[in-house]
């Protein structure tokens, strides 16, 4: 009998459970993490020594960086270039070749038509 989750019995034991069997493991997890966390923030921080550098080679870094760019896209071949382009036009023909609507089995109502705007 009363084997559902919401019976008074599990609400009970697991409420003993959390008291006496998880309570202590998180309250030592937390003081692990605490400690840690003291130990870093007591330690000196480093401090990264930057270099001057001059215009000339500044500028020739800029254009290695420019050259890197462009080695870093793979370049694509004529055919796959082609066969995107293809696909792109399909992709636009089928868009605009929709089905039309079937207007003899179901006329539109004469009623229904509007004329102009009524403001």
């Amino acid at each position: 009998m009363a084997k559902s989750s919401r019976s008074s019995r599990l609400k009970k034991n697991n409420a003993v459970l959390k008291k006496k069997v998880f309570g202590p493991v998180e309250t030592a997890r937390i003081e692990r993490q605490n400690a840690k966390l003291l130990e870093l923030a007591k330690q000196p921080k480093e401090r990264m020594e930057v270099e001057e550098t001059t215009d000339d080679s500044a500028k020739t870094k800029a254009a290695d960086d420019v050259d890197m760019d462009e080695a870093g896209k793979p370049k694509k071949s004529q055919r796959e270039v082609k066969r995107l382009q293809d696909a792109r036009k399909q992709r636009r023909e089928r868009s605009s070749h929709r089905k039309p609507q079937n207007q003899v089995s179901f006329p539109s109502h004469p009623m229904k038509k509007r004329s102009g705007s009524k403001r």
